[in-house]
């Protein structure tokens, strides 16, 4: 779970996810990565671990974006052992309810997707999924359902070597990931439907308005490292 300025959100969010999780495994470690945030959140993941134990881990860095904050949480589960790793927000859209519907299939699939096909947060949010479903399927032939979605449950060993490719410079990096994935047809995935719910509160991590920038240095980024290969 990347961690920027959520602190309105980060109790709820912990606490609902510990309850949805421990419904299907006690074999798991909540990585709470916080990239530099300027509010009280580092404070209070650390009150959350008091409650929660040695399964809590956080992780504090210096701030290079959520996409980046996601794949340094996929090596560290690398690093640990940790057969799958499983990704969520901390502004609390994403809803524990869907979890198992995901978590059920997991040993047929390596990658496993919620689609965000009803949202809470306002049609530009949305629009913003659509445009860049559109320009990957144009600009890369690959079709990713919802490729920035932060709900995912992967197998490790099948996604870590890709996420070695992915240099730090890169700001939407866990779409570049999602390209990188559909571009390798041994990958097995699924899509699951999923409802995306208003944000706890906080600000998104990519305003709407800068999005077409941000959408025109990915496809420079994601074009450049598949000629890189």
């Amino acid at each position: 779970m990347p961690v920027y300025n959520e602190e309105a959100s980060l109790r709820k969010v912990v606490c609902e996810w510990f309850d949805e999780i421990e419904n299907w495994t006690e074999n798991f470690i909540f990585l709470a990565i916080d990239d530099g945030s300027k509010d009280r959140s580092l404070a209070l993941l650390g009150r959350l671990r008091e409650k929660f134990g040695p399964r809590l881990v956080i992780h504090s860095r210096t701030n290079r974006g959520h996409g980046q904050s996601c794949l340094e949480g996929y090596r560290m589960a690398g690093e640990m052992g940790a057969e799958y790793v499983f990704q969520i927000d901390s502004d609390g859209q994403c809803d524990p309810q869907y979890f198992f519907r995901l978590w059920r299939i997991r040993r047929q699939y390596a990658v496993i997707y919620g689609v965000r096909t009803r949202r809470d947060d306002g049609l530009m949010r949305l629009m913003v999924s659509m445009v860049l479903r559109v320009m990957i399927l144009l600009a890369f032939r690959v079709v990713c359902m919802d490729a920035n979605v932060p709900y995912r449950l992967m197998r490790t060993e099948a996604v870590i070597g890709h996420v070695a490719r992915i240099p730090a410079h890169i700001y939407l990096a866990n779409a570049a990931l999602a390209v990188l994935l559909a571009k390798n047809k041994e990958i097995r995935h699924a899509y699951i439907s999923i409802g995306f719910r208003e944000r706890y509160g906080g600000e998104p991590s990519i305003p709407s308005s800068v999005f077409a920038k941000k959408a025109v240095e990915f496809y420079r980024n994601v074009r450049d490292l598949l000629t890189r290969g």
